[in-house]
């Protein structure tokens, strides 16, 4: 068996698998979508593959044939292009990467009929590979994104499969009509080394790639309240360690806010859980539209709510939430003649806390205080000097 034959093998054999792989990721690992499209990517590889085998073993030379078989090696880059930029959440510009399928066919029809070279029309397909490999890729690395787990392998992989079809592409020009020796063995050297390699690595990463987002959705799941979607209480354990960490490292104040729904045993008694339900919910609607980052609020557990405001003072902490709750005292339950108010407890970082709970307990305390003074008001906690 020749060397061409044996990595030709490869190749086939490597793309069913990973297509087969892929196709079991999207029934197991989620992203459907982007397991299916990777899936036909690979698979248009296979087809790709047997239809350049029977090209080179039965019709070569015969230029609709291979027209034929161009076509066919063009679209796995356009399929890998738009999985990327739908994880990206860009617009895929299907029409236009069709246009440019169409557009790269009539040049390699340009140098079939119109001015005919072997090199010029084969170079066509690697540079088009890569340039649309380029475009797709790139769509992860745009200002503002920052790279989720498991993609900086797959974004390396196909720059590096991109370089090896423009090295590629450059030598099969250079052949133009007359290849010689030296550069046909300069091809397979580039081409037939480098493929299987990434092939592999490609099919590897992007399992990897929904592993990983099988992982984050799984992590995300742990994290969050089945009920109102906000951190539950192990995120709030989490970020406020953070916070508290950043706090002590940078010298800046942290404050803690404990809201409480006031009467929200009676809300249920009366109107019913659902209703109830629905207060919570509004509750983390409005505290994720008015605090400053998506983790700096979290349900604590039945009616309670933990807030956080970071590089904030008590005081300048008591304002917003003064400001928080005047904002539930206006809000409305459907048609429910429903007065909501909720009580607060304020308590800022101490030189001596060194865990959450050291903060949570103080203002658990202001919050009681709240709740003994008449409710629907803030207490500050004053009996630690918080940092500032």
């Amino acid at each position: 068996m020749s060397a061409d034959v044996f990595i030709f093998a490869v190749l086939l054999v490597v793309n069913a698998l990973m297509a087969l792989a892929m196709l079991l990721a999207a029934r197991t690992l989620g992203q459907a979508r982007i397991a299916y499209i990777l899936a036909a990517t690979f698979g248009t590889n296979v087809l790709l593959y047997v239809a350049d085998a029977i090209y080179i073993f039965r019709f070569r030379g015969n230029i609709p044939i291979n027209l034929i078989v161009s076509m066919i090696a063009m679209t796995p880059p356009i399929l890998a292009a738009t999985a990327y930029r739908l994880r990206a959440g860009l617009p895929l510009y299907l029409g236009r990467l069709a246009a440019s399928h169409a557009l790269a066919t009539c040049i390699i029809l340009w140098f079939s009929y119109v001015d005919p070279s072997r090199g010029y029309r084969s170079a066509v397909v690697p540079l088009y590979a890569a340039t649309i490999l380029i475009f797709g890729t790139t769509a992860l690395l745009r200002p503002g994104r920052r790279l989720r787990l498991g993609e900086l392998p797959i974004v390396i992989t196909s720059y590096a499969l991109a370089a090896i079809e423009i090295c590629g592409g450059i030598v099969l020009a250079a052949m133009r009509n007359t290849p010689t020796p030296e550069l046909e063995r300069a091809y397979q050297l580039i081409v037939f080394l480098g493929l299987p390699g990434l092939t592999v690595a490609a099919g590897i990463f992007s399992l990897y790639l929904l592993a990983g987002d099988l992982a984050e959705r799984l992590r995300i799941a742990a994290d969050t309240d089945t009920l109102t979607g906000a951190p539950n209480r192990r995120a709030i354990e989490t970020v406020g360690a953070r916070l508290m960490a950043e706090a002590g490292a940078n010298g800046r104040p942290l404050t803690i806010a404990i809201c409480d729904v006031d009467h929200f045993k009676e809300i249920n008694d009366l109107y019913g859980h659902s209703h109830g339900d629905d207060v919570l919910c509004r509750l983390t609607g409005l505290f994720a539209e008015q605090l400053d980052g998506p983790d700096h609020y979290g349900r604590f557990g039945g009616e309670e709510f933990i807030l956080f405001f970071p590089g904030t003072d008590t005081e300048t902490a008591r304002c917003r939430v003064e400001t928080l709750r005047n904002r539930i005292m206006s809000e409305r339950i459907g048609d429910l003649p429903l007065r909501l108010t909720a009580s607060f407890g304020v308590a800022g970082m101490g030189h001596g806390d060194h865990i959450l709970a050291d903060i949570i307990k103080r203002a658990d305390r202001a919050l009681y205080a709240s709740k003994e003074a008449g409710r629907n008001r803030t207490t500050v906690d004053r009996q630690v000097q918080p940092v500032s």
